[in-house]
């Protein structure tokens, strides 16, 4: 009887780790946007790489605790992206921003 729940278990187990979606690849990036184009974002990362994202109707664009819209995102701003692998609609592979942080705005000192 313990040999054939064990037995039904791992299957069970197996089932469920199989049938499970693969978790998106995620990655992170930090830099300073170089040129926006429409839904495509390109950004020179701190060691100097350029990095093409693309944004879509469901990346968060956040400035501190406040949501922004992507037309707040402008040529020279410090940002950090996280992307996933994803296709554009010609299905070309590209890094879809699933989150962009814009940077905030300095405090003036006294």
């Amino acid at each position: 009887m313990t040999r054939l729940m064990k037995g039904t278990l791992l299957a069970f187990a197996l089932i469920v780790a199989l049938a499970a979606p693969a978790a998106a690849h995620e990655q992170k990036f930090m830099g300073t946007v170089s040129s926006i184009d429409g839904v495509h974002v390109q950004l020179t990362t701190t060691d100097k790489k350029d990095v093409m994202v693309m944004l879509h109707d469901k990346t968060k664009i956040l400035r501190g605790k406040e949501t922004q819209k992507a037309e707040d995102i402008k040529v020279g701003d410090r940002i950090v992206v996280v992307t996933t692998d994803g296709k554009d609609k010609s299905g070309k592979s590209m890094l879809m921003a699933k989150e962009v942080r814009l940077g905030t705005a300095g405090t003036t000192k006294k």
